[in-house]
């Protein structure tokens, strides 16, 4: 569009205004008077008198040692021709075709004639009528048409300025004709082209200046350049100028016209040295003064030829800003850009007329910045709208998914994120989800939208090495894995760690006959705990519903336990064949590392310990809660901070009451009482008895009752009578018997009734 607009008229007329504003600025010296005006009137040339007047008047102009004389006429006089009477003679003027009925003819001797015949023997300049310059004389003029060489003759000519042409007529008088336009255009053309562009001529002011300079060179290269002997005159690739005097910037030769009586009566100093111009136009007349005072003052100012390929690389330059760089802009930063632009641009041609007589016309350019800021901006506007449209839609489908993520709606929420745009919070609770899939051992989702995720964005966190790491998982075509596997596998490294509920699994801690302890948080409330879980597996389908039922029920008896010795149950639950317990986690040792004899604690410090456990199996007690597993290894004790802590609550009774029915033992029958040995009904005595056994052990670094077998070992518990304490380490007080003995005994009845008298007899004895 913008290439389009530079030949239409409109574009046209803006620079001519442009330019007329930066001419202002320029600073041309004033010129002498050096042009006479002579006014001819058009109804007098039509007769004999009147053109005798002007053969006179023309006779006295060139004795008069005028510079130069120019006639500006519509009507250049043709020759009369009579039948020659004369045999034997021919016209006086040649002829270029020799012919029976050319020497028929000879020119008349009337007014035309001898004005006709003065004009090209006095040298007048002649236009108005464009003429071939086959037979102009004294103007040595050259050209070099590179217009018709190599890659420039396919240039389109619409690309290429606007040439003059001139028409070729048939005179054969020696007249000097030159072409002058005879219409006011913005640019003065300082060479015409015939209609072939074969061959060019100058104009009728660059004709008669250098006439009047003298010189005796005339070039035009096509490249911008006129080439007299002392000077040059940069023109456009057309042959045309801007001058300074013009209609175009309402500056022009002052003028004086006279009439042809008054021009006749002056004298013929008034003349001299000047040129003298005639014409019935005194409009003509001006223009025709204005270019020659322009080249005289060299005021002309050029379009330089390179100007029509720099013009499309600049158009090309702001297309790719206007398409790529604005839109990317905030709208004050494009509106300030897109102003100091203009501003530089319109304010570029000025200086470069000022500096260099350089004139770029930028209009095109001007309106290509104007029209593309106007349309980016209504664009931008439009898809601002569009987009702020579209993100209300995003983040509604954001917001739903991600209420649906933090609700566990984990399948609902992947539909509506998925219909989201790329974003650091969609894929997070993308990868999120992904991560819950694989705590809960669903590798095949993990890796779903894992795969997802990478689709959206390559090399997000973590995201290839988890679906590098659980791809060999993801082939058993197992969404979930089995109970056996998850014991098995249930940390595995580089995989996000499972989690159990709303609890997340950090390491495994230790592994039991009845399943694996590991350290979990809540991320809920940042806490630690330890989670102890039930491996389903390891019960027949008829023990399972017994299981599961007392599991739950005594999990949530121990949950009501609230002692500072006692470790706290915070949660339970089953998930996957598994069925888990969240409990404190408790730093420090199982007093099972201090029972060997080479690595016993102070027999006060063990005091304190017992002391402590049965306060606490008191307060069980009182709350009809049975440990039934009591020994070493299920009491944790933090030497740093002197805290004791029961653990294992329930999980033993849960065993016991189940597989005694099939001869087996869960737990550890060298701390059993007799009755719990036998399956018979159990209190907490039981548990008084184990913490005796317990007693015994850490104090001498052995068990009350050792066997080779399980038999042997239930028979000796119920019959036999366990080695006195002080026969196994002498050292230690007599209280020690008293305490243990009594713990020992095999009736209840006669054991510590309750936790808090056998607390008490161990405060009393204390060393």
């Amino acid at each position: 569009m913008a290439i389009l607009s530079s030949q239409t008229a409109v574009v046209r007329w803006l620079d001519a205004k442009m330019f007329r504003l930066s001419s202002y600025l320029l600073h041309v010296p004033p010129l002498a008077h050096n042009y006479r005006v002579i006014l001819l009137d058009e109804a007098s040339l039509q007769t004999p008198e009147g053109i005798q007047d002007l053969r006179f008047l023309l006779r006295k102009l060139r004795k008069s040692n005028a510079t130069e004389i120019v006639w500006l006429t519509d009507d250049i006089p043709l020759m009369d021709f009579a039948e020659n009477d004369l045999q034997g003679k021919k016209p006086a003027v040649d002829a270029t075709k020799e012919s029976d009925t050319a020497s028929r003819w000879k020119p008349t001797l009337g007014e035309r004639n001898k004005l006709a015949w003065m004009l090209s023997k006095q040298s007048v300049f002649v236009t108005q009528y464009r003429r071939s310059p086959g037979l102009q004389t004294d103007i040595p003029y050259t050209a070099s048409l590179h217009h018709k060489q190599s890659w420039k003759q396919y240039v389109p000519a619409f690309f290429l300025p606007q040439a003059k042409i001139f028409r070729v007529s048939d005179s054969r008088l020696p007249y000097r004709i030159y072409p002058f336009d005879n219409f006011e255009t913005a640019q003065q053309a300082l060479i015409w082209y015939d209609q072939d562009g074969s061959y060019t001529t100058p104009d009728l002011s660059l004709a008669v200046f250098s006439h009047s300079q003298k010189s005796r060179k005339l070039h035009w290269d096509e490249n911008g350049r006129v080439i007299l002997d002392m000077q040059t005159i940069p023109v456009n690739i057309s042959g045309q100028v801007y001058n300074y005097y013009s209609s175009l910037t309402g500056k022009h030769i002052s003028l004086k016209p006279l009439d042809l009586d008054t021009a006749y009566k002056k004298s013929s100093s008034f003349y001299s040295k000047k040129i003298v111009l005639l014409g019935q136009d005194i409009k003509l007349l001006q223009t025709l003064a204005d270019s020659l005072g322009s080249l005289e003052s060299n005021a002309t100012y050029h379009i330089p030829p390179m100007s029509w390929w720099l013009t499309l690389v600049v158009l090309s330059v702001i297309s790719v800003y206007l398409l790529w760089l604005l839109p990317l802009l905030s709208r004050q930063g494009g509106l300030f850009l897109g102003a100091f632009l203009i501003l530089a641009i319109v304010a570029a041609q000025p200086v470069l007329l000022i500096l260099n007589a350089t004139w770029w016309p930028a209009v095109n350019v001007l309106m290509l910045m104007l029209v593309g800021h106007v349309s980016v901006y209504i664009y931008t506007s439009g898809q601002a709208v569009l987009d702020a449209l579209f993100q209300k839609q995003n983040e509604a489908w954001f917001q739903l998914g991600h209420y649906q993520y933090e609700k566990g709606d984990y399948e609902t929420a992947i539909t509506s994120l998925l219909k989201c745009h790329i974003s650091e919070e969609v894929l997070s609770d993308l990868y999120e989800i992904g991560l819950s899939f694989e705590r809960k051992r669903q590798y095949d989702r993990a890796l779903q939208i894992y795969t997802e995720i990478n689709i959206r964005q390559k090399s997000y966190r973590d995201v290839s090495k988890r679906v590098k790491s659980i791809s060999g998982l993801s082939d058993t075509h197992s969404e979930v894995l089995s109970p056996l596997q998850s014991q098995q596998t249930i940390v595995l490294p580089e995989m996000e760690l499972p989690e159990f509920g709303r609890y997340k699994i950090e390491k495994e801690l230790g592994r039991g006959a009845m399943g694996v302890v590991y350290l979990g948080r809540d991320p809920k409330i940042n806490r630690r705990v330890a989670i102890k879980t039930l491996d389903y597996t390891q019960f027949s389908d008829n023990e399972l519903k017994t299981v599961k039922s007392r599991f739950f029920r005594e999990a949530e008896a121990a949950g009501r336990l609230s002692h500072n010795n006692i470790v706290t149950v915070y949660d339970v639950g089953e998930e996957d064949g598994l069925a888990f317990i969240a409990m404190d986690y408790v730093t420090g040792t199982a007093l099972s590392s201090y029972t060997q004899v080479d690595n016993l604690l102070p027999v006060d410090e063990v005091y304190r310990i017992i002391q402590t456990v049965a306060l606490a199996l008191d307060y069980a007690h009182s709350q009809n809660i049975v440990h039934r597993d009591i020994k070493p290894g299920n009491i944790m004790y933090n030497r740093d901070d002197q805290q004791i802590k029961i653990t294992d609550f329930g999980i033993a009774r849960i065993t016991d009451s189940v597989k005694t029915r099939t001869g087996s033992f869960m737990g550890s029958p060298s701390y059993m009482a007799p009755e719990q040995m036998t399956g018979a009904h159990v209190d907490g005595r039981a548990d008084l008895y184990a913490l005796g056994a317990s007693f015994y052990q850490l104090l001498c670094g052995c068990l009350p009752f050792e066997a080779d077998s399980l038999g042997n070992l239930a028979y000796k518990i119920a019959n036999e009578k366990h080695k006195p304490v002080r026969d196994v380490r002498g050292d230690l007080p007599k209280s020690a018997t008293r305490i243990i003995n009594r713990a020992l005994q095999k009736n209840p009845e006669k054991r510590f009734a309750t936790g808090e008298e056998m607390s008490n007899a161990i405060i009393r004895g204390m060393p």
